[in-house]
């Protein structure tokens, strides 16, 4: 198994496959602001990290300009599971464990994907840096994807 490069910027096509799989276990797509997917291949414990979050909605003009709010996330466990090449360990962070852990509450699994290590954590809120992946535009009720 080769390392990546840290100049490769886009994931290997296993891991977009893996990714691609674990999303469609979050309950309804549909209404669920864009999911947003951070990843890093860790060489020393030859891991690969990836994060998955659903993104924050702003609102966009009247009394509530500029706020906002987080999406709904309901996942299904048992088809994250089936993304896994065996059952993965599975863990719950329920809250934050330091002032500087930019994950906070999540769901981990810990397994082999593709045959790959793989460390995943979908995380109940997204990261600060994320920034909204939907806007909604107050006037209209019109829903806007920004990413």
């Amino acid at each position: 198994m080769s390392s990546p490069s840290p100049k490769d910027l886009s994931p290997p096509a296993w891991l977009r496959r893996f990714v691609n799989d674990t999303v469609r276990s979050v309950v309804d797509r549909q209404v669920t602001a864009p999911i947003g997917c951070h990843f890093f291949f860790e060489p020393e414990d030859s891991v690969w990290e990836v994060s998955l979050f659903v993104s924050r909605t702003e609102v966009c003009g009247g009394p509530a300009d500029g706020k906002q709010v987080p999406s709904g996330l309901q996942i299904d466990i048992v088809s994250v599971c089936a993304a896994f090449d065996s059952a993965p360990a599975v863990y719950w962070q329920a809250e934050k464990l330091s002032h500087d852990d930019d994950l906070g509450n999540h769901l981990s699994f810990e397994g082999t994907a593709r045959g790959f290590n793989v460390w995943l954590r979908i995380l109940q809120n997204p990261p600060d840096w994320a920034g909204p992946g939907r806007l909604v535009h107050a006037s209209s009720g019109n829903i806007e994807d920004v990413w």
